[in-house]
């Protein structure tokens, strides 16, 4: 073999061994858990966990980068830019799926700009009702908002939160005529909900709960498919309601940028699982309403894939637009 050629040959092997060597290292230095929410809420508050045993788990520090912003664009595009070097991973939800349709301006693609890795949490949504509102269950509340069309108020975190297209979803299968009251995240809106200023909302369980402890709300119904082993006294809208299937949760999952290779991806989903299947965790936020699960990234995309098109289909029905 030419003398040069046998060289050239050489260094691309040696830059290929040196390629997997480093894949299989990885990580040699902290990696950034991208947030794209600020600190408090209920996507913070499961990722800090994650990060703190994937911290032990891959025996480099997870450092949580919250990049709050553009309903989550802001960190969505940031990570869609990022190195594919594992150094830059994900916590998306929900609005990975949405905002596409819903803002129509973002730089990323949900499909070309991520490799889906794992599915975190599944947090359901409680609707909850403020005290003087005259209805006690489900077939009251339809039966009082049919007969006074666009009299009560539905609030939200924000028009296209996920509570939101919970709202919407809602109205749209029941046939209610409710007035959606849109704010700046959903405490103060919960706060509106229980000082009797918006009727009711659909709420993170995570925030529904201390007005529901407080007394200061009532629950009518929880969004998930099934009744939540925290709350199994709180009726489906499914069986409440009689909307076959309704099922609406805020859902998280661990993304990282396109191109990164598959051992870094393999390495992370199996850590991920590692911290989903801890009891501890489990247990942890099982108080709160929330289930932590892990899945495979196969598993991720059947789920990310029919999300988008719940949602889609519902953001072009209801002509949902962003502020």
């Amino acid at each position: 073999m030419d003398r040069r050629l046998f060289l050239a040959a050489a260094a691309a092997a040696a830059l290929v061994s040196f390629g997997a060597a480093a894949q299989t290292d990885w990580p040699t230095k902290p990696v950034s858990m991208v947030v794209p929410y600020p600190p408090g809420g209920v996507n913070d508050a499961v990722a800090r966990v994650y990060a703190e045993h994937l911290s032990k788990e891959l025996g480099k520090a997870v450092i949580v980068d919250n990049r709050a912003g553009a309903a989550t664009t802001v960190a969505s595009n940031y990570v869609a830019k990022a190195p594919p070097d594992g150094y830059t991973i994900y916590a998306g939800g929900t609005s990975l799926v949405i905002n596409p349709t819903l803002v129509g301006n973002t730089q990323y693609d949900p499909h070309k700009s991520f490799e889906l890795v794992s599915l975190m949490s599944f947090t359901p949504f409680i609707l909850h009702v403020n005290n003087d509102f005259p209805a006690k269950n489900m077939a009251e509340l339809i039966a009082l908002v049919k007969a006074n069309p666009n009299k009560f108020n539905i609030a939200s975190s924000g028009i296209g939160a996920t509570n939101h297209l919970a709202a919407e979803q809602f109205k749209a299968r029941a046939g209610l005529k409710l007035v959606h009251v849109p704010y700046k995240g959903g405490a103060q809106a919960g706060q509106d909900v229980a000082a009797g200023n918006a009727q009711m909302m659909f709420s993170a369980t995570l925030e529904a709960i201390p007005f529901l402890q407080a007394g200061r709300t009532r629950a009518i119904a929880i969004s998930s498919a099934k009744r939540s082993p925290t709350f199994p006294d709180i009726p489906t809208i499914t069986e409440s309601a009689g909307l076959p299937d309704f099922n609406v949760i805020f859902w998280q999952g661990m993304v990282v940028p396109a191109g990164t290779p598959k051992p870094i991806i393999d390495k992370l989903q199996k850590a991920l699982a590692k911290v989903a299947a801890d009891p501890e965790v489990i247990e942890r936020f099982k108080k709160q309403g929330v289930e932590i699960r892990s899945s495979t990234p196969a598993e991720f995309a059947d789920f990310y894939n029919k999300e988008e098109k719940t949602w889609v289909t519902l953001i072009k029905e209801q002509n949902i637009k962003a502020e």
